[in-house]
């Protein structure tokens, strides 16, 4: 029990370094997303149906933010790919990947209202905020949690998220 307790806490110290060293020389713009904070407050929620156009846009809106604002490189490579798992589990509603490295749902196809609005204006709050990338981290683990994806057990299990 020991030794998993210290090897999840080695894990979340070397997520925290690797986001410490790719955020040293990083300064934030803030482009594109304007324009997604007035229009994801224009999106009509009502009955939540499917809008495969409206989820296209956010979706993508999400991705193009983050390959703007996190580190690129071979050396960031894990961080981005940690931080891209938090927020795929999340838009999945939870869903991660089995033993063969399947997911069983898309997160392209996330809720609007629920998941793909909340997860761009988490992303959108933390741009502004001029958070460095362990923060967006653990801003998307603490949607995880909230929203229950995690129990108890598992919310402070870091060392899940380094698992393939």
């Amino acid at each position: 029990m020991e030794n998993k307790k210290k090897s999840e806490d080695k894990n979340l110290e070397e997520i925290k370094k690797l986001a410490e060293l790719a955020d040293e020389n990083k300064g934030f713009e803030l482009g594109f997303e304007d324009e997604f904070q007035d229009d994801v407050k224009k999106i009509d929620f009502v009955d939540d149906k499917q809008n495969p156009a409206e989820s296209h846009r956010l979706y993508y809106a999400i991705e193009g933010a983050l390959r703007m604002h996190l580190p690129k490189g071979d050396t960031y490579k894990e961080l981005r790919r940690v931080v891209r798992e938090e927020k795929i589990i999340f838009l999945t509603g939870g869903k991660r990947k089995d033993e063969t490295g399947r997911r069983g749902a898309d997160s392209r196809q996330a809720y609007i209202s629920t998941h793909l609005s909340v997860a761009l204006n988490s992303l959108l709050e933390w741009i502004q905020e001029g958070g460095n990338s362990f923060d967006l981290f653990l801003k998307f683990r603490k949607l995880n949690v909230d929203y229950g994806y995690f129990n108890e057990d598992e919310s402070e299990d870091y060392n899940q998220i380094m698992k393939k």
